[in-house]
C-alpha cells in the first residue's frame, strides 16, 4: 500500500505538472493509452488470457465504474488546489474505509484503532482549514471522490480471487481510457511535443505500479488494517509539493501531518500485538 501511495502521488505530480500546457481528458486518454499497453504486455509476458468470463463479475464492474468516475472528481480537484491538500483531503479514506469495513465486511475494529483514526481526522482538518479563505468548493469534490474510493474498495474486496490483480487494473485503465477518448473530443486537444510525451509515459509507469499494488493490497488484507498505510501518502504529497512545485505548505499543514502520522502510529502498534495483550 506504502509502494502505491507513491506511485499514485508521483503520478498526481506529473499530470498536475503538465495540466498548463495539455487539456486534462487529452492526458487522462493518452496516459490511459500507454498505461493499457503497459498492462496488455504484462498480461501476455505472464500468460494471463483475457475471457469474457474473467469480467462477469459484478463486483468488477462496480469497481471499473466507481474507479472511472472517481478519476474524473479527483483530476479535476487536483489541477485546482494544492497536490498536499488534496492529499489530506484523500486521508479521509482510511477513517471511512475502517467503519465501511466494519459495518458492511464485519471485520474486527476495535475501540483504540477508532479512537486513533478519529484523531488522525483531526489532523486532516488542520490542513484543509475549513474556516480561512484558503478554503475552496473543490475541497467539496475532493471529499465526494472520498466516497467514490470507499465503495471501490469494497468492491474490490468482493471480487472473485480466480480474477488476477493484473486483470482487475487492465479492465480498470481500459474504461479510463476510453472515457478520456470520450471526453477529450468536446474538451479539444492542446499542442504536444516530445517533454509532454516524456512526461506521460512516466506517469503511466506511475500509475501502472499503483494500480496493481493497490489492488493486490485490498485483496488480500484486512481492509481497515491495510487503510492505514494510506497516510504516507500525505508525506508524499508534502515532498512533492516542495519539490516538484516549489511551494512551501503552510504551517498548519506539518502540524496535521504529524497528527496524521502519529495516529496512524498508534493504530499500527495495537494492530500488531498479540490478541492475548490488544486492549477490549
Amino acid at each position: 500500500m506504502m509502494l502505491a501511495m507513491f506511485a499514485f502521488t508521483a503520478n498526481d505530480s506529473v499530470i498536475k505538472y503538465a495540466s498548463d500546457d495539455l487539456a486534462l481528458f487529452q492526458m487522462v486518454f493518452m496516459r490511459g493509452a500507454l498505461l493499457t499497453a503497459f498492462l496488455a504486455t504484462l498480461l501476455r509476458f505472464r500468460g494471463v488470457r483475457l475471457t469474457p468470463g474473467l469480467f462477469a463479475s459484478k463486483p468488477l464492474r462496480l469497481r471499473v465504474a466507481l474507479e472511472t468516475v472517481g478519476t474524473v472528481t479527483f483530476l479535476l480537484t487536483l489541477i485546482n488546489i494544492a497536490i498536499s491538500v488534496i492529499a489530506a483531503i484523500v486521508q479521509l479514506v482510511p477513517i471511512a474505509v475502517t467503519f465501511a469495513a466494519a459495518r458492511v465486511l464485519r471485520e474486527r475494529v476495535d475501540p483504540v484503532r477508532v479512537g486513533a483514526l478519529v484523531v488522525g481526522s483531526a489532523g486532516v482538518v488542520l490542513v484543509i482549514r475549513p474556516w480561512t479563505s484558503d478554503f475552496s468548493p473543490w475541497m467539496l469534490v475532493g471529499v465526494f471522490t472520498v466516497g467514490i474510493v470507499v465503495a471501490r474498495e469494497l468492491a474490490t474486496r468482493r471480487i472473485p480471487p480466480e480474477v488476477p490483480s493484473i486483470a482487475v487494473a487492465f479492465a480498470t485503465s481500459l474504461s479510463v481510457t476510453i472515457m478520456g477518448g470520450f471526453v477529450s473530443i468536446f474538451q479539444g486537444w492542446k499542442p504536444i511535443n516530445g517533454t509532454h510525451i516524456g512526461l506521460l509515459v512516466l506517469a503511466a509507469a506511475f500509475l501502472c505500479v499503483a494500480y496493481i499494488s493497490s489492488v493486490a493490497t485490498i485483496r488480500v488484507g484486512d481492509v481497515s488494517f491495510a487503510a492505514l498505510f494510506r497516510y504516507s501518502g500525505l508525506v508524499f504529497a508534502i515532498v512533492a509539493q516542495l519539490v516538484v512545485f516549489g511551494d512551501v505548505p503552510h504551517w498548519l499543514t506539518f502540524v496535521g501531518s504529524g497528527v496524521i502520522a502519529a495516529a496512524g502510529v498508534v493504530s499500527l502498534r495495537h494492530a500488531q500485538r498479540p490478541p492475548g495483550i490488544a486492549a477490549r
